[in-house]
C-alpha cells in the first residue's frame, strides 16, 4: 500500500476546481475536521469499529465536498463504487490501488 501520510491531493477547489486525486490518512485527532479526500480508518478507534461492525472500514472525506461518510472494505479496495452521503453534493467516485481517487461521470 502506499504511503498514504506523505501524499495528498489538492483540495483548494478554486484553480479550476481542481479534486484531490489522491487519499490523504488524517490524524487521529482530525475526524470531525476531515477534508475532502481525507481518510481515517476504523481500526484505529475501538469504539468506533465496535458502533459500526465489520461492515465498515473507514471514514471518508468526501472529495468533492469533504463530507465525512463511511466506506466498506469493497470500495477501499475499488471494487465498488463511493457516493457522496450529503444531500447537496452528487460526488461519485472509485478508490483505486487503496490510495488515488478517480471521479466518475454522473449517472
Amino acid at each position: 500500500m502506499p504511503d498514504q501520510d506523505t501524499v495528498r491531493g489538492a483540495s483548494n477547489h478554486s484553480e479550476g476546481e481542481r479534486l484531490p486525486t489522491i487519499l490523504h490518512l488524517a490524524s487521529r485527532s482530525s475526524v470531525s475536521d476531515m477534508g475532502p479526500g481525507d481518510i481515517v480508518f476504523l481500526d484505529d478507534f475501538v469504539y468506533l469499529r465496535e458502533v459500526f461492525a465489520p461492515n465498515f472500514v473507514a471514514v471518508l472525506g468526501c472529495p468533492n465536498c469533504g463530507t465525512p461518510g463511511l466506506i466498506t472494505a469493497a470500495q477501499y479496495s475499488g471494487a465498488a463504487p463511493v457516493v457522496c452521503g450529503s444531500n447537496l453534493c452528487s460526488g461519485l467516485f472509485r478508490i483505486l490501488d487503496e490510495a488515488q481517487i478517480v471521479h466518475l461521470p454522473p449517472s
